[in-house]
């Protein structure tokens, strides 16, 4: 197979991973329409990043590293599913937090950081990196489809553009999701719905992450 068809192979492979719903686009989505634009877009590219790490491990092979220490990636996934399940409570909390009487929600006030707020985009960076480490999804797909896609046979450089295309293709889309979220109008709609839909969305995360823990 030439290194084109093998690169869009990888890309068709990619595409429905990444654009079916999961943690990721929930994370993104959510923070995007109860927050700012600028905090969406560094969880998007926490996601990314760790997508592109995850995707040069399962190419280069290193994966194998916790093929040969099972308790490693036994301590992985339950500590990963516990950060889920927080992260699912901590939004069931937030639920329960009415607006302030009479004030209108202002979803764009913050989208310029405060001197004193400018750790914040790291903070989300890092959430970003840790929802797609901890994604059993994005597991599955770089630890398996993604390894058949791409043979071990392949030249360095084909693996290399492989991880390249995947973070191109990660970054077109979370991004999007960041932008289209935050628009005002959704803003405005999440503001109304919020006590119900942060009990969906954190009931999805707990149930994510439970599973994650306790599946094999």
């Amino acid at each position: 197979m030439s290194p084109a068809a093998t690169l869009g192979t990888v890309l068709l492979a990619y595409l429905p991973a990444a654009v079916s719903p999961g943690p990721n686009f929930v994370l993104i989505a959510h923070t995007a329409a109860t927050g700012t634009r600028r905090a969406a877009m560094a969880i998007a590219l926490g996601v990314v990043a760790a997508g592109g790490l995850l995707a040069a491990v399962a190419v280069f092979g290193l994966g194998s590293v916790l093929a040969r220490a099972p308790w490693l990636a036994t301590a992985l996934r339950v500590l990963c599913g516990g950060y889920l399940a927080w992260l699912g409570l901590r939004l069931w909390q937030r639920a329960r937090t009415p607006e302030p009487a009479g004030q209108e929600p202002e979803p764009r006030r913050a989208e310029a950081l405060p001197p004193n707020n400018c750790r914040e985009p790291a903070k989300h960076f890092r959430r970003g990196v840790v929802s797609n480490l901890t994604n059993p999804k994005a597991a599955a797909f770089f630890g398996s489809v993604l390894t058949a896609a791409l043979p071990p046979a392949e030249p360095v450089a084909v693996k290399a553009a492989a991880v390249a295309l995947i973070v191109a293709a990660s970054a077109a889309w979370h991004l999007s999701v960041a932008v289209l979220f935050s628009s005002p109008a959704t803003q405005r709609w999440y503001a109304h719905a919020k006590p119900a839909l942060n009990r969906v969305v954190g009931t999805i995360l707990v149930v994510l992450g439970v599973t994650l823990a306790v599946t094999p």
